[in-house]
């Protein structure tokens, strides 16, 4: 396999729900682990051999529980290390499948902004991700989406913020609904869990956020290359 350097060392630091966190046992998780590789699920990286990714994504998070639970805390204390060592710091940002139950994406927002900002101020660099979609099927094929306005929100912010956002809101959509539902579920942590991914789904969505980086960060990130699978992601193709 083969990268393209960086200009600068550079860190990573994931921030989000569980479709971002790192799964702890076989067969679970978010995409976390399929961008910064696992050991314990199994997962290939698809960033380069020693590059820092830290994961403080939280299963159940909201923008707002993140902050309260702390766990925003411990985000803030990585970003500001790996700065202090003088290291390029991307900071994914994406949120939406719990806020969604119990506000308006307005509220999202505000927090999204707030979350934005902290991160500048630290010398990092915000990345905002559309929600990954849930793998529901109406009975033509297509994703019953509900997480549409969520996704909108976080691009307003995105463009009010003058930040990097990745839609993988929209490609992950676009993806499931070329693969089709039966092979949409065989990434499903659970056969009737549509949200949580399974070691292949992890692979297949961290491999997407990676291709969405080197989209639009051209030449600059240590993104490894897999060539089979980023073709089939961008043909609609099932990989497993």
């Amino acid at each position: 396999m083969s990268f393209v350097a960086a200009q600068r060392p550079t860190s990573f630091v994931l921030v989000g729900d569980s479709t971002t966190a790192n799964g702890t046992t076989e067969n679970s998780g978010g995409w976390g682990n399929g961008l910064c590789g696992s050991t314990i699920t199994g997962n290939i990286a698809s960033i380069a051999a020693g590059t820092p990714c830290i994961n403080t994504a939280h299963n159940g998070a909201t923008t707002g529980t993140f902050v309260s639970n702390g766990f925003w805390a411990t985000s803030l204390a990585a970003i500001k290390s790996e700065v202090g060592k003088g290291r390029r710091t991307l900071v994914t940002i994406q949120f939406g499948h719990n806020d969604m139950k119990i506000a308006p994406p307005e509220s999202m927002g505000q927090n999204l902004t707030s979350m934005v900002q902290q991160v500048r101020a630290l010398g990092a660099e915000p990345v905002l991700v559309t929600s990954l979609t849930r793998r529901s099927f109406n009975s033509a094929g297509k994703v019953s989406d509900t997480l549409g306005p969520w996704a909108d929100e976080t691009k307003l912010i995105a463009q009010q913020q003058g930040t990097h956002l990745l839609d993988l809101h929209a490609a992950s959509i676009k993806y499931v609904e070329a693969i089709g539902p039966d092979a949409a579920h065989r990434l499903n942590r659970t056969p009737d869990d549509n949200t949580h991914l399974n070691v292949n789904g992890t692979t297949v969505f961290g491999r997407m956020v990676a291709d969405l980086l080197k989209m639009s960060f051209p030449g600059e990130l240590p993104i490894i290359a897999n060539d089979p699978l980023s073709n089939n992601i961008a043909r609609g193709i099932a990989s497993f």
